[in-house]
């Protein structure tokens, strides 16, 4: 199981909701977790980012290269972690651009998403999600972040028994919250099942 996961996106994707549900299930598993955040310039639009370790870690930070898995909510966010990253971190990111406050300040450009997984996939392995259509699906297009969990599960790359991520999300999205939020988890599972969009690095020529 991936014991070292960065989350990254903008405010309001609820990237520290999904480290929390993260770390609550693992609690739940018998797991040791620490968690810690990092907000940017606002709340809603600025740069946020969340650390999570899951095993005997008690340093809430986790060091530069040891990263096992970079979780972006928004593409240009997955990209700007990957400094912490290390050459056995994956990618999973989600193709919804929400660009930050700093690229307007800055006056530039969104990038190209597919440029943008064609340059990171030379370093690491990527999966990526069109999340947004299948929160709508699921009912409400803020659970984003729940589709990419359940995109995590059915990649197998988050060993969390999905009934301690269910009975978390019934804990933290009670009432009418907990049915979208159940569909959207199983609509990122069904896709991270039959995912077929996965880029990983080409292999240096040996001869």
């Amino acid at each position: 199981m991936p014991s070292n996961i960065i989350i990254s996106g903008v405010g309001g994707q609820g990237v520290v909701t999904t480290g929390l549900l993260i770390s609550r299930a693992a609690i739940a598993g018998g797991n040791h977790v620490v968690m810690s955040e990092i907000h940017g310039l606002a709340q809603r639009g600025g740069s946020v980012s969340v650390d999570v370790r899951i095993g005997d870690y008690y340093a809430p930070m986790i060091p530069d290269g040891d990263a096992d898995l970079v979780i972006g909510l928004e593409p240009l966010e997955a990209e700007r972690v990957l400094t912490r990253a290390g050459p056995g971190t994956k990618v999973l990111m989600s193709r919804e651009k929400m660009a930050p406050i700093s690229l307007g300040i800055q006056g530039k450009e969104y990038p190209d998403v597919d440029q943008m997984i064609s340059e990171i996939s030379r370093d690491f392995v990527v999966y990526a999600i069109d999340a947004i259509t299948l929160a709508r699906k699921a009912g409400n297009a803020r659970t984003v972040n729940v589709v990419v969990i359940g995109f995590m599960l059915g990649l197998g790359l988050l060993e969390i028994p999905e009934k301690h991520i269910v009975d978390e999300m019934n804990i933290m999205f009670p009432g009418k919250l907990s049915a979208v939020n159940l569909k959207a988890l199983e609509l990122g599972k069904e896709a991270g099942k039959s995912n077929t969009l996965r880029w990983a690095p080409v292999p240096a020529d040996s001869s």
